[in-house]
C-alpha cells in the first residue's frame, strides 16, 4: 500500500507536532509492505523528518495562506501523480474532497476558547472540521473526552470516530554539567514549580501566576515559578503579569527550549503545575510522570483521563484550590511519593508503538 502523510501544515513544534512525530515514526517502522510518502513544506521541523519515507518538499509555501491553498489544489494532484492509496493527515488540515483519507482532530479547543486572529482563519478551520466529518473515511481523536466533544459540537457519527491515545514522549538524557549550565542560563537557583507549554488563554496562566503569588505570600518557602516555552504575546503578555503581581526575580520566562533543556527543567522541578482549562490530551503530564515529578493539574476536560491516579487534581478556576495544591505537593512528602509511584504505573497505559499499530489496523480495515 502507498500511504501519504500530510505534513504540509507543520512548521513549529507543539503538542500536535509531538503526537505526529512520534506516531508516524513508529507507524513507518511496522514492516507490512507499505510505502510511505511524506508531503511537506521546506520549513519542516527536524522532529518530523523521517529518513525511511520518501519526502516530497513543496517549495514556496511561505505566504500566510499558501499552505491552505496548496492543500486544496495541488496536493490532491500530487497524490494522484504518486499513485497514493491512502492519505493520513495528523491534523484537521487536509484536502477536503480527497475521500480516501483519515484525519486527526485533537480537540475542539477553538470552539470552546475562540483564539483566531481573523474571521478567515475561523472559517477555514470550521471548514476543515466539517470536511473531515463528511469526506473522510475515519476521524481519529486522542481522548474519549475529545470524542464526546466532536459528537456534541459537530454531530459526527460516533462510529466514524476512533480514539488513539498518545504515548509517553521520550526526552533525551542529559549530563549533570549540561543540567547545571541550563539552570544557570535561566538563573534558576531555587526550588521551582514548572509549567511547560504555550501561552494561549485556555492554558490558564494568569490564574497560575496569581496562585503562585498567594503561595509565596502565605509560606516562608523560597520558590520560583518557571514558565517554559516560546514567548507569544498575541494572546497574553506575561512580562506585564510579572510586573502587575510584583514577581520580578520569582517568575522566569524561558522562551524557546531545546529538548535537552526541557528534560533538565522537568528533572529538576519540584512540581509540574498544569492547571489548564481545556486539553484534548495533555502530554506534559506523561512527560513529568515518566521522570518521577509530581503533577498538579485540572479536574477538567481530558486531564483526569490522562493523568489517572498519578496526579493531584484542582479546580482551575479556583485560585485558593490551586494554591492549596501547591502547598500540599511541596510539604507532604508521603503524598509526593505516592503520586510519583502512581505516575510510573499510569504511564504504562500509553505506548506509541501500540498507537501506531492501531492506526495501521484502521487503515487496513478501510
Amino acid at each position: 500500500m502507498r500511504i501519504a502523510i500530510n505534513l504540509i501544515p507543520f512548521s513549529s513544534v507543539q503538542g500536535v507536532e509531538v503526537f505526529a512525530g512520534n506516531i508516524i515514526s513508529n507507524f513507518i517502522k511496522i514492516k507490512e509492505n507499505n510505502d510511505f510518502f511524506v508531503f511537506c513544506s521546506e520549513n519542516l521541523p527536524e522532529l518530523l523528518n523521517f529518513p525511511q519515507a520518501k519526502t516530497i518538499k513543496i517549495k514556496k509555501l511561505t505566504a500566510k495562506y499558501s499552505k491552505a491553498f496548496c492543500q486544496q489544489t495541488c496536493f490532491p494532484c500530487l497524490c494522484k501523480k504518486y499513485k497514493i492509496d491512502f492519505l493520513f493527515s495528523p491534523s484537521p488540515n487536509a484536502p477536503i474532497f480527497y475521500k480516501n483519507k483519515i484525519v486527526v482532530i485533537h480537540d475542539c479547543a477553538y470552539d470552546r476558547f475562540p483564539e483566531f486572529d481573523n474571521l478567515l482563519s475561523k472559517i477555514y478551520f470550521k471548514t476543515m472540521y466539517y470536511g473531515a466529518k463528511y469526506f473522510s473515511k475515519k476521524i481519529i481523536t486522542i481522548s474519549n473526552f475529545s470524542k464526546k466533544e466532536l459528537i456534541e459540537l459537530y454531530k459526527i457519527n460516533p462510529e466514524k470516530i476512533e480514539v488513539i491515545y498518545g504515548g509517553v514522549p521520550e526526552l533525551p538524557g542529559v549530563s549533570n554539567d549540561f543540567a547545571q549550565k541550563t539552570l544557570d542560563k535561566f538563573k534558576i537557583n531555587k526550588p521551582y514549580f514548572l509549567y511547560i507549554g504555550n501561552w494561549r488563554p485556555r492554558k490558564n496562566l494568569p490564574k497560575l501566576i496569581e496562585s503562585f503569588k498567594v503561595f509565596i505570600e502565605k509560606n516562608s518557602l523560597d520558590f520560583l515559578l518557571v514558565i517554559g516555552g516560546r514567548k507569544d504575546k498575541r494572546f497574553l503578555d506575561l512580562e506585564k503579569e510579572i510586573q502587575k503581581n510584583q514577581l520580578e526575580g520569582r517568575l522566569i520566562l524561558t522562551d524557546f527550549l531545546t529538548q535537552e533543556e526541557v528534560a533538565v527543567l522537568y528533572k529538576r522541578a519540584k512540581v509540574l503545575t498544569f492547571p489548564s482549562f481545556y486539553e484534548g490530551f495533555g502530554l506534559p503530564i506523561l512527560e513529568a510522570q515518566s521522570l518521577g515529578i509530581p503533577v498538579l493539574t485540572s479536574n477538567t476536560s481530558s486531564l483526569p483521563e490522562v493523568g489517572g491516579e498519578g496526579a493531584f487534581y484542582v479546580d482551575p478556576y479556583n485560585i485558593e484550590e490551586i494554591t492549596a495544591g501547591m502547598e500540599k505537593l511541596t510539604e507532604d512528602e508521603t503524598l509526593r511519593q505516592d503520586l510519583i509511584q502512581k505516575g510510573y504505573e499510569n504511564i504504562k497505559r500509553f505506548s506509541w508503538e501500540k498507537s501506531a499499530q492501531q492506526l495501521l489496523n484502521i487503515i487496513h480495515s478501510l
